[in-house]
């Protein structure tokens, strides 16, 4: 069986949600050593049971303290970093922008972009001295678009992921350091469930319906399908790709 990440040392942000569990899942199979961040610690325990190639490590990435807690734990206990897989977000609460709360607003930035940020500052670092890696950054269809009219700092902090990635790939290409985006669409996940519940409290089935018909390949994507292309862009045959945004969605953002 093929395993080109054997032998690296990959961190996952998010790991204890949809994407980021099915990420830390494909990156042991194609042979890295994992070290998955999340915040839910009995997911974590389900991490951690994958056997030794998946090290749990609780910690909250909008925290600097606990964002280099967690690039210090991957270079003491394994002596370097290869890659990052910046999974960590949150949706935030539902409304328009005049009916929103600055403390919401925020918390939702500094989660989706601050966490982003300080994973990136502090693990370049980290990959400078193993010569370089990649770090893949989680942005969404929304940072393309408008997104949802209810969900303004999310999508606000989607874009801000995308610059961030563009801003990233450019400084630190010529230290063999890649940044590379994702931006799932509709990934049938807990966290999507949420949010068609919330837009429509009584027929979430009805909600569901009414995105899939959107969607030109008539489904939900599935969190393996984001965690494959994930994996690729951590292997060393991508390591011509950088400051690149990909979208995976079954064509839903072309039209």
């Amino acid at each position: 069986m093929e395993r080109p990440l054997e032998s690296k040392i990959i961190i996952v942000t998010g790991a204890t949600g949809g994407i980021g569990f099915e990420t830390v899942k494909r990156m042991v199979d194609d042979g890295a050593t994992v070290v998955a961040s999340g915040r839910n610690i009995d997911r974590l325990n389900e991490l951690a049971a994958m056997g030794p190639n998946v090290v749990a490590h609780r910690s909250d990435v909008s925290s600097e303290d606990e964002a280099r807690g967690l690039v210090e734990r991957a270079e003491t206990e394994f002596g370097t970093l290869d890659a990052v897989f910046n999974g960590a977000g949150i949706v935030g609460e539902s409304g328009l922008i005049e009916d929103q709360d600055l403390d919401s607003f925020n918390h939702v930035m500094d989660v989706n972009v601050g966490g982003v940020f300080l994973m990136m500052k502090h693990a370049v670092p980290a990959l400078r001295r193993n010569g370089g890696g990649a770090i893949i950054n989680m942005s969404s269809v929304a940072g393309l678009i408008g997104g949802r009219a209810t969900m303004p700092a999310y999508c606000a902090s989607k874009h801000a992921v995308i610059g961030l990635t563009k801003n990233g790939a450019k400084a630190y290409a010529g230290e063999g350091i890649r940044v590379n985006a994702i931006c799932p669409g509709q990934i049938d996940t807990d966290m999507l469930a949420a949010v068609e519940a919330d837009a429509s409290p009584e027929d979430a089935a009805k909600a569901r319906a009414m995105v899939i018909a959107a969607i030109p390949a008539g489904r939900y994507g599935e969190p393996f399908e984001v965690a494959a292309l994930a994996a690729f862009l951590c292997r060393d045959d991508a390591k011509f790709i950088n400051g690149s945004v990909y979208t995976i969605d079954g064509a839903f953002t072309p039209f």
